[in-house]
């Protein structure tokens, strides 16, 4: 039970990536940091998720690989989010991004 709710909560938490990335970028007043950020970064995360981080994915990284990618996608989320938007939204993407990976890794 536990499991499938977190599950749902994994799938927003991709897409608020996804969206906390485009708007952290098109608030920076440097176009530089609007494109990489707003732009670039978020669609080679959804192609580096897809590939190598789905469920289904054929190239499907371990466990540990998986950890670190998620510690590295939603803490950099977290970050750009702090940095370029409110730090409330940051708190609560975090705080939720990793309770979810904890629940994620380590119940099985």
């Amino acid at each position: 039970m536990i499991k499938t709710i977190a599950d749902g909560i994994r799938f927003l938490l991709e897409i608020a990536t996804v969206v906390l990335l485009i708007i952290a970028g098109f608030n920076s007043s440097d176009l530089v940091v609007k494109l990489t950020v707003g732009v670039i970064v978020p669609v080679l995360g959804i192609l580096f998720w897809g590939r190598f981080m789905a469920p289904m994915s054929l190239h499907r990284l371990p466990t540990i690989g998986r950890v670190i990618t998620e510690i590295l996608i939603f803490g950099g989320t977290s970050l750009a989010t702090y940095l370029l938007t409110t730090h409330k939204a940051a708190l609560i993407y975090g705080s939720i991004a990793l309770i979810d990976t904890l629940i994620e890794h380590l119940i099985p």
